[in-house]
Order: C-alpha cells, then sequence, then structure tokens
C-alpha cells in the first residue's frame, strides 16, 4: 500500500475560458503561453519544486503549493499575478486568437498527498475538488475562493476590504458550496463584475390573460366615468370594481361562446339598464357596502393575476384606472 501523507493544501484551480471553441493552433499556443506565464510566476516567488504539485487538466491546470512556511496569502499572491501576466500578454499580442482568459478557483484544506501511476505526487480529498467546482462559477478574469481562504486573509489589513459579500451555491448531493470574490481594486487584469452564475436572472414578464385584458379595456374605456364617480365619493370603488370585473368577465364569456351553446346566459345581473351609469347604480343599490369591500379586493386580484400586483393601475385612483405602463402593454399585446 502507497505511502499517504496528510498536508494543508493551498490549491490555485484555473482553466481557459471557451477554450474548446478555439482551433487546435490556438489551443496548442495558448496553453503553452499558460504554461509559461505560470512557470514565470512561480519562479518570480521563488517557490521550490518539493513545495508544490502541477495537476494538468487539458484546458487549465490546478496548482497545490503544500509548503506551509510559504506566505499565508501565497494562493491569492500567485492568482494575482498569474491574471497580471495573461493581461500583459494580451496587450502585446496583435491576434486575436492569441488572447486568452483564465478563471481561477482558490481553496486550502487539509487533504491527502499521494503518488499516481507514474510515481508523481498527485492529491486526493474534498479540497481540490471543492477548488475546481469554485473554479466553474467564476467568470473570465475573474477569482472566486472559499469561506475557509475568505475566513483566513480577511481579518488582514490587506484583505479587509477585498472580497465581495458571501455567495452560496448549493451544488450535487446537496453539498453547499459558500464563497467570496475577489474585488481587490487596481489589480491589473482582475474582473471584479458580479458572476453571471450569482445572477439573478430576471423572469420574463406574465402576459394579459383575456380577463385581465377585457379588465383592463372596459377601464380604459370608462375612465372618465370611473375618475367621476371616485371624484363624487371615494367609496364608490368597491363598486366600480365589482362592475368592471362584471363587464370584463361578460366579455370573456362572449369571445367564447360558439354556436354550439345551447343557452344564451350572461354574467352580468340583469340591471335593466344598458348604459355604464344604471349598472353602477344596481351594484351600488344591490350589494351592500361591506360585502363589496369584501369582493373588490378578491375581484381586482383575480382579473390581475398572474401580473405584478397592480403594476399596472394608478394608485391615486384607487386602483381603478389604467396607468399608461398598462395602456401599452394592452396595445403591444
Amino acid at each position: 500500500m502507497p505511502t499517504q501523507h496528510v498536508r494543508l493544501v493551498k490549491y490555485m484551480f484555473l482553466d481557459v475560458v471557451a477554450y474548446t471553441k478555439q482551433s487546435s493552433e490556438a489551443q496548442s499556443y495558448i496553453i503553452k503561453a499558460l504554461n509559461d506565464i505560470v512557470k514565470g510566476t512561480i519562479n518570480r516567488y521563488h517557490i521550490s519544486s518539493d513545495s508544490l504539485i502541477y495537476l494538468p487538466t487539458g484546458d487549465g491546470m490546478c496548482i497545490a503549493l503544500v509548503n506551509a512556511a510559504l506566505p499565508y496569502d501565497i494562493h491569492i499572491t500567485v492568482a494575482k499575478e498569474i491574471l497580471r501576466r495573461i493581461s500583459v500578454h494580451n496587450s502585446r499580442v496583435k491576434k486575436r486568437w492569441k488572447r486568452f482568459e483564465v478563471r481561477i478557483g482558490i481553496n486550502q484544506s487539509d487533504d491527502i498527498i499521494v503518488k499516481d501511476i507514474n510515481d508523481r505526487d498527485n492529491v486526493a480529498g474534498a479540497g481540490v475538488n471543492n477548488a475546481r467546482r469554485i473554479m466553474d462559477l467564476a467568470d473570465g478574469s475573474q477569482i472566486l475562493v472559499s469561506n475557509t481562504v475568505y475566513e483566513n486573509l480577511h481579518p488582514h489589513k490587506e484583505y479587509l476590504h477585498a472580497f465581495s459579500n458571501e455567495f452560496v451555491k448549493k451544488i450535487k448531493h446537496g453539498l453547499v458550496l459558500r464563497m467570496y470574490q475577489f474585488v481587490q481594486k487596481g489589480i491589473t487584469g482582475l474582473n471584479v463584475d458580479t458572476p453571471s452564475s450569482f445572477v439573478t436572472k430576471a423572469e420574463p414578464e406574465p402576459k394579459l390573460t383575456k380577463l385581465s385584458a377585457y379588465y383592463f379595456a372596459h377601464s380604459i374605456k370608462n375612465e372618465e366615468f370611473i375618475l367621476d364617480k371616485v371624484r363624487q365619493d371615494s367609496l364608490n370603488h368597491i363598486w366600480l370594481k365589482l362592475l368592471l370585473w362584471f363587464l370584463a368577465k361578460e366579455s370573456e364569456r362572449v369571445s367564447e361562446r360558439t354556436t354550439y351553446d345551447v343557452y344564451d346566459y350572461s354574467i352580468m345581473p340583469k340591471t335593466g339598464y344598458d348604459t355604464i351609469e344604471g349598472q353602477f347604480e344596481w351594484f351600488q343599490n344591490n350589494v351592500p357596502s361591506d360585502v363589496a369591500i369584501d369582493l373588490s379586493n378578491v375581484v381586482l386580484d383575480n382579473a390581475l393575476f398572474p401580473l405584478p400586483s397592480y403594476a399596472y393601475l394608478e394608485t391615486n385612483t384607487i386602483n381603478l384606472v389604467i396607468n399608461s405602463k398598462g395602456k401599452q402593454k394592452l396595445k403591444t399585446e
């Protein structure tokens, strides 16, 4: 059985953004350029070969640092320098296909150092796996760090304001990753935009239902009458909402009626009046105010569903008149 050693390992997992979309020639060039940048960075900070393990991944690599005597922030220092060197490289090459970006995930953990099939040092454990998962949530030129790395760096003066608020991501098997974005000012090549993985995408706004479209239409058609009644008595709004809902339901019923309907019934109460004034008077005279109050909000919610609550109503008219946004929505749809 091979000898196993548990060590504190600091990981920088990085890969080339959109690598598979590049030509074979571009892939070959980019990987060589990245390897040279990483080796140059490692040499700059005098990290000896017995203090690190390279794990190539095809489109990137994992750099594992296993020397506890290295500076406490060596992983973030190396990551910053890699981004700086890539930025300089991109500014110097003229051909677009020679430019590239990487994303970086940083973690640290007590993991096991093992020998692989080629008798080379390798690592095994949750630390390296989570470093990759964290990297996968970053965009180009961004650095995401695990909660463990954040807790290690954040108390120090240099890093007190270097991180975003916490991001949380649930991944497979119910595992929850907690991480932070490195957003320190003045770092060449660093992308401090919010990672797209954590940007909430706005849900498309629901379309008008047939009922809500008719409700909007009757409100717009009778806007002058509605405003006049509200000016006379603000309490009139409760009967006006009932009236508009019944008018909308009646229009919906008529629109869906077919020649095969046996019974020609009406949703509207039999008021004996064809005018909007006469219909309003019927509701006012036949529906007690306490019942109308209870019903008015229910029918309004029913008419607006599933639209954002009251987003298309003028609030200063007690939610009766359709605002300009609602009128445009009705016209468009």
